[in-house]
């Protein structure tokens, strides 16, 4: 795929056409396959990257989950203002045409994403220059999703905001994302759960009333739960969101204390420190808080409840105890009275009586009796021990809670003594922002924290169900157990689940030497002792030294966190097998120059068959430009109107005529 064209009409700083050449120049036989972009902050760059995203991901550019309303929210946002002053229907549009080989045959594409500010989006298709008008709106984005899957499209377009979230992720959840959709386990995962519904239904075809009733009670029931679940997880995500734009607020306004340092007096030092120490502190507490309440915290938070479950099950376990003593005694009285009769003659008929009536009323009293609960021997344990972790976990998150209840009290009358500095004004109005932000990151976390127990607690419930609709289905299933449908449904299973396990073997040993390899090229010499270890059942990804020991990733520096992040995009993209296009927005930002050079030099011209940059002049420099030029096919600069607010873009790049005239 080769992009040729984009041309963009009224889409946010963007007014009226603004046609973008995007087809690659040779250089005699050699064909370069760099594109930059050059342009100052907030001239338009992150506009061309979602641009692009844009029209070809549709909906899926924005986010996994939102509604219908919130992605036309977002799209009437992307309409340029000033067309919107002097139109209230002004039309944005989107066009980009690209080659792409699809069924074996190479043809040139145009796609055109358009919509109103109230009106629903349209997406048409040109194929060789002509209208395929067979294809509505949403079988078109089918086609573009083949093209371009959505998971598949974050490694090939993405902005210095996304590596820094990818190198900043220290629980790897975007890695393992990332990873099961390159794998195609959701794929497996969901044709297995087609299986297994097919199977539940042609159980339920001869089901009686009664079990038909319960299984629609517990489907509701689930479905409520799931339902319930999603909505306390996406409210979270959003929160998580807010949470990442404080910490990020958080972090420029310390910044802004320590390069007000020289203000201070030299005995304001040691409280500067004492500071960084405490927040960090409260950071890593914070962390191991909310690791704790991810685990099995919530079951402490209703001990009268957990204990009355526990004695029920224990006394139903007990009630399965008698009752299989019972039925193994009564297999063997024939054989007792026998022995009986043989050994003792007269006296073994009265003793067996005797017997009989011992252990008749035993046996008669554990008739009367009937588990509430009827759980296995493994589940019953299992909670057992979650309620006994849980336990642990209280106490745990008490002792967390106290200290940090303890570091913000020291934190607080740190602050106050420094807001009391003399001739320290600025920093006082420093620290009070700073003080009001963590208060706020504060009370949205706990916010946070709520929300996702309330999400879990209803994620349990749906396991319950799970578990109820499960032994349901399982004595259905007994009555078709012999039937070739479900024989073969459940071989096909079986062989799914071994396909699946040997997949991903495979695919993951391939992911950790493309990964080695792409370190390689990125890294500093000092730095190739690293590489990567992917867990074949949880895809976490570490990074391991030469000696096969595991680096907490936090200890590493925000370049070497951003060159992991880039070698694992780029092995991820390369295990894609897709051959797509890489368009990257402010690649640079937070590099040293060793790194950068190591980019400029081993990546981007290595990145793809066409790699479009999008840069500041304080990024792409005259000297990085010069290292790039040989593989530059054109560049193009990004310009900003103060008087119109909005930008246009012309061929060009800062000093590039200046570079040119010096060659």
């Amino acid at each position: 795929m080769i992009f040729k064209h984009l041309l963009l009409e009224n889409f946010r700083v963007f007014y009226g056409k603004q046609p973008i050449d995007l087809a690659l120049r040779k250089e005699g036989v050699y064909q370069r396959p760099i594109v930059l972009f050059g342009g100052l902050n907030g001239a338009g760059k992150t506009s061309i990257l979602t641009a692009i995203r844009l029209v070809l991901l549709g909906k899926r550019a924005v986010g996994d989950i939102l509604s219908k309303k919130d992605y036309q929210d977002f799209l009437a946002e992307q309409i340029n203002k000033t067309a919107l002053t002097e139109d209230s229907n002004t039309c944005a549009k989107i066009t980009l045409g690209f080659t792409y080989t699809h069924h074996g045959e190479h043809k040139k594409y145009e796609i055109t994403r358009s919509w109103h500010s109230l009106t629903d989006e349209q997406l048409t298709l040109k194929v060789n220059g002509e209208q395929d008008t067979s294809l509505n709106t949403e079988q078109v984005q089918s086609f573009l999703h083949e093209v371009v899957p959505p998971g598949i499209g974050d490694l090939f377009f993405f902005d210095g905001e996304k590596i820094a979230e990818l190198a900043e992720d220290d629980t790897g959840r975007y890695l393992k994302e990332a990873v099961q959709r390159l794998l195609g386990i959701d794929v497996l995962n969901r044709l297995s759960n087609d299986l297994k519904i097919y199977l539940n239904e042609n159980g339920s075809k001869t089901a009686d009333k009664d079990t038909l009733n319960k299984i629609k009670a517990a489907e509701a029931d689930k479905q409520l739960a799931k339902t319930l679940s999603e909505q306390f997880r996406e409210k979270a995500e959003k929160l998580s969101t807010h949470l990442v734009e404080l910490d990020k607020e958080i972090a420029r306004k310390e910044l802004i204390i320590q390069e007000n340092d020289g203000a201070w007096a030299t005995d304001k030092d040691a409280a500067h420190a004492k500071l960084n120490e405490l927040l960090a502190k409260k950071q890593d507490l914070q962390a191991e808080l909310k690791s704790e309440v991810n685990g099995n915290y919530p079951l402490a938070l209703a001990p009268t409840a957990m204990q009355a479950l526990l004695s029920q099950l224990q006394a139903d376990q007990k009630i399965k105890q008698a009752k299989a003593f019972s039925n193994e005694l009564t297999s063997h009285l024939d054989g007792l009275r026998q022995r009986l009769q043989t050994t003792l003659d007269k006296q073994g008929e009265a003793a067996y009586n005797e017997m009989q009536r011992y252990f008749g009323q035993i046996i008669n009293d554990t008739a009367l009796q009937t588990p509430k609960l009827d759980i296995t021997d493994a589940d019953f344990a299992l909670l057992e021990a979650q309620i006994a972790d849980a336990g642990i976990a209280k106490a745990n998150v008490d002792k967390l809670n106290k200290k940090l209840t303890d570091v913000q009290a020291e934190l607080d009358q740190l602050s106050v003594r420094i807001e009391r500095a003399p001739d320290a004004d600025t920093l006082r109005e420093l620290y009070q922002s700073l003080r009001q932000l963590e208060k706020e990151r504060d009370t949205v976390s706990r916010e946070y924290i709520g929300l996702m127990l309330k999400a879990k607690a209803y994620k349990q419930t749906e396991l319950d169900c799970a578990k109820r609709l499960e032994k349901l289905y399982a004595g259905l299933k007994n009555n078709h157990s012999a039937d070739k449908a479900t024989l073969r449904v459940e071989q096909s299973q079986s062989a799914l689940a071994e396909f699946k396990e040997e997949l991903i073997k495979l695919r993951v040993t391939q992911l950790e030497q493309l990964f080695i390899d792409a370190y390689r090229k990125l890294a500093r010499k000092e730095d190739l002792k690293f590489s990567a270890k992917i867990d074949v059942k949880t895809f976490d990804v570490n990074l391991v030294d030469s000696a096969g020991v595991t680096i907490n990733r936090k200890s590493l520096s925000a370049g070497e966190k951003q060159i992991f992040a880039f070698a694992i995009l780029e092995a991820l993209g390369k295990l894609s097998g897709r051959v797509l296009p890489v368009v990257v927005d402010t690649p640079l930002g937070r590099l040293d120059s060793i790194h950068r050079g190591k980019l400029v030099r081993n990546y981007f011209p290595e990145a793809s068959e066409q790699v479009i940059l999008l840069s500041t002049d304080t990024e792409v420099d005259e000297d990085f430009y010069q290292a790039l030029a040989p593989k530059i096919s054109h560049a193009f600069e990004i310009e900003f109107n103060q008087q119109t607010r909005s930008s246009t873009v012309k061929e060009g790049y800062f000093w590039q005529d200046k570079i040119q005239e010096a060659v």
